[in-house]
């Protein structure tokens, strides 16, 4: 009897410590279930509210502006016109589909060849920078005589989301974990081992943020391809709203626009919560690299200017290549040396250049506020939705609804509201610029791994503390990435809005030059643009780097 009671004491703790454990997990599933039901229900319950405001302030405070639909007279205008607005939907919606997919595909695969071959990147990666910089206001028509009308729509579509996706995956591949890293190199892996089996783990969650954002982008060129030579789609639908004066209509279109946008960025949201989930919880800082010796100053500067004058050459002879095999006549296609007659040598080249210097000063002003405004309230967004998960829960879907808005049908919207003057164009540029930057950052800080929050607790930090001194530090190669993005969305924005309100900057110069079939102007103007945003860029880039050396060095490249 006595050699049993060991065995059965210890069964019996045994199977008290089952119980004890399978009643914290069912405590603890409850508490999850009735989580989730408290944020659902406060999600309906402030949509509903944010539905009764909009609707009072569009009946009855702001009726007489004409600046807001209410929702009550957007739901009479798809009821009147279903059908119009349901073809409508289907001809953008697949012409965004199309796009999203090749610019999307196309971006992935040069991120993989640039991290794998560090020479092609330092070589390509202005050109793809000086695609996604190049105005759409003077693209989409020289893409028009170049495609099918339908193809010109999906290759603006994938223009638009290409770099967002190009970036984001760049990032994600190169914050692959240090220990796997080194492991694989320990065991004789080879780069392609390491991109297999850490590199692409690792990138999946930031890869899944640019397919996110590439949603609106795609859509926001698919609706912009629609603005010429189409005849369906909700580029059509939104003309035709905006020189009818028909302000319910402009709104229909903004709202099915939004929900095209959003639907997918919810979706790709659940599926980077399926297919990793353990993104929070690795680090995901690189290696610290060994020391070398440091190249002196003159050094440095030569190879910079090396890499800069390949690039140069690479951006030359890709846009001689585009004039060559899509054969452009003369009187369209401008070259290079076109350009540089037209600004310089052309007997009216000193009125060129200063038509297009008093436009250049315009957008500057316009996009540099407006993107330094959407760069700050961005981050201290991301932040507040970090610090106080009510925020988030509450105003996540109106940020997401805010992004995902076509900035063309935002702009005449805006522009009704502050005016045509200068904070009409940086209310603009501001959401271009806060919508990106809102989701990297928040991207980044749901990054930081947890041990790194637990060690802070031991230390009895507090949220801020920890905030300050670890997830700000952690996500600054985030930060930097959306500054970066953002930078020349700001002068997109900025041009877009001065082409379809304001009269002046940039944008209205490409317009002009248009109307009177000078496409010497529009090549011209295109080029500053392009130019003013390279230089936008690498600034931004330099203070990441400078930034990261000093703040995040195991994050530097």
């Amino acid at each position: 009897m006595t050699t049993t009671d060991p065995v059965m004491s210890q069964s019996t703790r045994s199977a008290a410590h089952q119980a004890l454990v399978a009643a914290a997990r069912s405590k603890s599933r409850s508490a999850a279930r009735r989580s989730r039901l408290s944020n659902a229900l406060t999600t309906v319950l402030v949509s509903v509210l944010l539905l009764v405001l909009w609707e009072i302030l569009a009946e009855l405070l702001l009726a007489d502006r004409g600046v807001i639909a209410s929702p009550s007279a957007i739901l009479q205008s798809l009821g009147a016109d279903a059908a119009l607005y349901t073809n409508a939907v289907k001809v953008t919606a697949w012409e965004a589909a199309r796009g999203w997919f090749f610019g999307n595909l196309a971006a992935i695969v040069v991120a993989l060849v640039f991290v794998q071959i560090k020479t092609l990147e330092s070589l390509f990666h202005r050109l793809a920078l000086a695609l996604f910089c190049l105005p759409l206001v003077a693209v989409n028509p020289l893409l028009q005589v170049t495609f099918e009308p339908d193809t010109a729509k999906v290759v603006l579509a994938a223009m638009s989301v290409f770099f967002f996706t190009l970036v984001g995956t760049l990032l994600g591949l190169r914050s692959a974990d240090g220990a796997p890293m080194t492991m694989v190199k320990a065991w004789g892996g080879n780069s392609l081992d390491a991109l297999r089996f850490v590199r692409l783990p690792s990138g999946v969650p930031s890869i899944i943020t640019g397919l996110q954002i590439g949603a609106a982008g795609a859509t926001l060129g698919a609706i912009f391809g629609e603005f010429i030579g189409a005849r369906a789609g909700i580029g059509v639908l939104l003309i035709n709203g905006l020189m009818t004066l028909n302000l319910s209509r402009v709104w229909t279109v903004a709202v099915l626009t939004t929900l095209m946008a959003t639907i997918p960025y919810l979706f790709f949201g659940l599926v980077r919560k399926w297919l990793a989930p353990w993104s929070a919880s690795i680090s995901s800082a690189a290696p610290v690299k060994p020391a070398s010796r440091r190249r002196s100053l003159p050094a440095r500067s030569g190879l910079a200017f090396a890499w800069l004058t390949g690039s140069l050459v690479v951006i030359v002879l890709a846009w001689y290549a585009y004039l060559h095999v899509f054969q452009l006549t003369p009187f369209v296609g401008k070259s290079p040396i076109d350009v540089w007659s037209y600004l310089f040598s052309a007997p009216k080249a000193v009125e060129h250049r200063g038509v297009l210097l008093d436009g250049l000063r315009v957008t500057l002003v316009h996009s540099g506020v407006g993107y330094v405004a959407g760069l700050v309230i961005g981050v201290v967004t991301a932040v507040l939705f970090t610090l106080l998960t009510v925020v988030e829960r509450v105003f996540t879907p109106l940020a997401v609804a805010l992004g995902s808005v076509p900035i063309i049908a935002l702009t005449p919207l805006l522009i009704l509201a502050f005016g045509r003057g200068l904070w009409g164009v940086v209310a603009i540029a501001a959401i271009v610029t806060f919508f990106p930057t809102l989701t990297i950052t928040r991207g980044g800080l749901k990054g930081v791994p947890r041990d790194a929050f637990v060690l802070m607790r031991s230390y009895d930090s507090s949220r801020l503390g920890t905030l300050w001194r670890v997830q700000l530090p952690y996500t600054l190669p985030s930060i930097f990435a959306s500054a970066r993005i953002a930078a020349p969305a700001a002068v997109f924005a900025a041009t877009v809005a001065e082409w379809l309100a304001t009269g002046n900057g940039l944008g209205h110069v490409i317009v002009n030059s248009r109307a009177h079939s000078d496409y010497s102007g529009v090549w011209a103007a295109a080029a500053v643009l392009t130019a003013v945003s390279l230089v936008f860029y690498s600034l931004v880039s330099w203070a990441e780097r400078a930034a990261l050396a000093r703040y995040a060095p195991t994050h530097t490249s």
